[in-house]
């Protein structure tokens, strides 16, 4: 089954909305989908880039939702 934006990805960043809207919305699907890459890079764990979210916004996102946000992409971010 395809995932989505609204129901696989949304959820994963909602905990760190406020932590990141200076960046971009990450509520905002088209925000999202033009930075797939970015954002990617940032919650992996790429020792060259600052982690995603920050260590004072709390634990590291899941490898598990890590994984659905790369298949999410591999899809080709469906909405």
């Amino acid at each position: 089954m395809p995932l989505s934006f609204a129901n696989d990805i949304a959820p994963i960043f909602a905990p760190f909305y406020a932590a990141m809207i200076w960046r971009f919305d990450l509520r905002d699907y088209d925000q999202v989908k033009q930075n797939a890459t970015l954002i990617d890079t940032f919650i992996s764990a790429d020792p060259d880039f600052p982690r995603m979210p920050p260590a004072n916004y709390g634990p590291p996102i899941s490898g598990q939702d890590i994984a659905t946000f790369k298949e999410w992409i591999a899809q080709g971010c469906p909405p």
